[in-house]
């Protein structure tokens, strides 16, 4: 069984990230038209030929029926997101162990994942991807000049806030409830543009996926993201999260025929040959088609004291507030005030419920978000954050971040979802009994307020931000 390690654990030119780069130099030589090449593999993600940065005047691409079938298929706002990308993981690693061995490298080289949630420490690029060269000199095949400064600079990627996983691992569904994420996404089909994400496609692969890239970088944008070396160790991580996810209590993958069997992946395995694979193959690591484990293995987390009720009926979401206009957001921190009416819908018995110790929870939605060209990293979410005072000084308030991963694919309008752009969900439920409990939650009122944020090595360039508009803020009760 191959084991995947954490690259953040691994020493300055470990062997497996060596031979990494070796097995990479040799998918780049090899053209676009083989599905074992490094910009074909890249493709299967997204393709655009316009902002293609190895695209040579005259080249031959592959048959359009073929780019059609294979390239452009990622799943991104959906509940198909961690099935497919944990299959596009396998068919990629075993690609390039095959050239590992092929080297004379380990039979049983494993994709090494990055978790950089732990510390400050473990949020710096790993060395090995930052070196121009190799230890004999060679170019390294994992050094990519479009990524943050940060990132290549040796400093942390991103913040605490981007790499934060205690939001996604605490959602207790996998299913997307309407406005309310959960830990997998919306139940969808084909949904190749992002547009309404599940917790963990939220934070941190979204978030992390701009902390690296910053405002120009190949990471930050879906069609050129798989070309950096570090996407497969930062999806690996993603994956593995789902795993301990699943150890927890009560999380359980769905059910659904749909799910399991509706929609079929297809890619190329590591001699080049077409093959299809589905969600209900991919969900148990150690079955002999996957065949892997991550080191150290996930543990489950202790059961909360108590009765379980995680089997409830779901609540339906009821909106009590919206933005009267569409916000545009650029350099500055902005800010929006929401009228608040009291619940008359499904939210009205919650309320009466809350009273006799049930509880609501309250979630704060960012709709049809859209941008022409790529933002900053990330905004950081405050809720009433007091006139004048510094973010910094309030982070029991801020809700989350509003990454710009896929933001402007979403936003073009020949887009999957006509340009509509992306859309956001944060359970405030903490903020809100926080607030009211010192008796500062207005029930008529709320104030938003969006603080851009980025690394701060990186603040300097990404001051010169696009504009981000943001369809509507709204408030709902469950």
């Amino acid at each position: 069984m191959r084991v995947r390690k954490n690259a953040a654990d691994l020493v300055g030119w470990d062997p497996i990230l060596l031979w990494y780069a070796k097995a990479v130099a040799v998918m780049k030589a090899r053209p676009i038209t083989d599905p074992t090449s490094w910009r074909y593999q890249g493709a299967i993600h997204g393709y655009n030929p316009a902002s293609d940065p190895f695209r040579t005047p005259g080249e031959t691409l592959p048959p359009q029926a073929q780019r059609t079938k294979f390239w452009d298929r990622c799943q991104h706002g959906s509940w198909f997101f961690l099935p497919w990308h944990r299959a596009y993981l396998l068919y990629f690693e075993k690609t390039v162990a095959k050239a590992v061995s092929q080297l004379g490298g380990p039979a049983d080289w494993a994709l090494p994942y990055w978790n950089y949630t732990p510390s400050v420490a473990a949020r710096t690029l790993p060395k090995a991807f930052r070196d121009r060269n190799l230890p004999d000199g060679a170019p390294n095949a994992l050094f990519v000049q479009r990524r943050s400064p940060a990132a290549n600079g040796g400093q942390p990627v991103g913040s605490a806030a981007a790499a934060d996983t205690t939001s996604c691992l605490g959602k207790t569904r996998f299913i997307n409830n309407g406005f309310v994420s959960q830990f997998g996404g919306p139940r969808t089909g084909f949904n190749h543009v992002g547009q309404v994400f599940g917790e963990c496609e939220s934070v941190p692969h979204n978030t992390m996926h701009g902390a690296i890239g910053g405002s120009g970088g190949w990471m930050n944008d879906p069609d050129l993201a798989a070309l950096d070396p570090i996407f497969w160790l930062h999806h690996a991580n993603i994956d593995r999260l789902w795993q301990v996810w699943l150890a927890r209590p009560g999380r359980t993958n769905p059910t659904d025929a749909a799910w399991l069997t509706g929609l079929t992946f297809d890619f190329h395995d590591e001699a080049g040959n077409p093959t299809t694979i589905r969600a209900a193959d991919v969900l148990n690591t150690a079955a002999p088609l996957l065949d892997y484990r991550y080191d150290p293995v996930a543990t489950p987390a202790p059961a909360p004291p108590g009765p379980q009720t995680m089997e409830h009926a779901e609540p339906i979401p009821e909106m009590v507030g919206a933005s009267p206009e569409r916000l545009t957001l650029g350099p500055a921190a902005g800010h929006v005030q929401i009228a608040l009416r009291p619940p008359t819908g499904p939210a009205a018995h919650a309320s009466g419920a809350e009273a006799a110790g049930a509880t609501r929870s309250v979630h704060l939605c960012l709709d049809n978000v859209t941008a022409a060209s790529h933002p900053v990293e990330s905004y950081e979410v405050y809720v009433n954050l007091p006139e004048g005072a510094s973010p910094a000084a309030h982070s029991e308030l801020m809700a989350g971040l509003l990454p710009a991963f896929g933001m402007v694919k979403a936003s073009q309008p020949g887009s999957e979802h006509g340009g509509s752009g992306v859309s956001y969900s944060f359970d405030i439920t903490r903020i809100a009994r926080a607030l009211q409990s010192r008796n500062q939650w207005n029930p008529a009122t709320l104030r938003v307020s969006f603080v851009p944020h980025a690394t701060e090595g990186d603040r300097e360039e990404e001051l010169q931000t696009a504009p981000v508009q943001v369809g509507r803020v709204s408030l709902y009760y469950a």
